[in-house]
């Protein structure tokens, strides 16, 4: 079957020893080849129930960005209480790309995953955007979905992501497509 994305990088993160990281990370996944990535992140098991996964970049020396260099905003659909939206302008992070519903290192009914786009990564001449579309659930009759935007504020090389949420993490498995032109 053809298709428009090419696999640029697999990971799966797992503690072996039964212990726990955070925040965990993809290096080295955006190049001079693609414009556009499609990233999936599936099986995220971490501690707490029903928290959302943020997302930071990793710069071309290797290095997490941490200023306040983000914005994003977020359309969430709850089936317990309908609509809301949650945003920021100058934050440290893109906050709410993903949801964990789960809060244990074995159960994996609550874990839909997430996936989103990014765009322009690896070019420095333009602000690199991300958008996202996750679900999930929080307790059995409970489904929660969003959709968010965000961006890198500034105009500088990104070659990885970082991602957070949970004070500690079990297992994701993260795959960066690239989009063929």
């Amino acid at each position: 079957m053809a298709t428009n994305l090419q696999l640029v990088k697999e990971v799966s993160v797992q503690e072996a020893s039964g212990g726990s990281f955070t925040p965990f990370s993809i290096t080295d996944c955006f190049n001079a080849n693609y414009d556009t990535y499609y990233v999936t992140i599936n099986n995220i098991d971490g501690n707490l129930a029903g928290y959302y996964i943020w997302l930071r970049f990793i710069d071309s020396s290797g290095s997490l960005i941490t200023g306040s260099e983000y914005a994003w905003s977020c359309h969430l659909m709850r089936s317990n209480s309908g609509f809301s939206s949650q945003r920021s302008a100058n934050t440290t992070l893109i906050n709410m790309v993903g949801f964990s519903g789960s809060g244990s290192a074995t159960d994996d009914r609550y874990d839909t995953g997430t996936s989103f786009f990014v765009y322009k990564p690896f070019d420095a001449t333009y602000m690199t955007m991300v958008t996202a579309e996750f679900g999930g659930s929080y307790n059995t009759p409970e489904h929660w979905g969003g959709q968010t935007i965000g961006v890198h504020k500034q105009q500088e090389q990104v070659t990885g992501m970082a991602f957070g949420g949970h004070s500690a993490f079990y297992f994701a498995k993260i795959q960066v497509f690239g989009v063929k032109k």
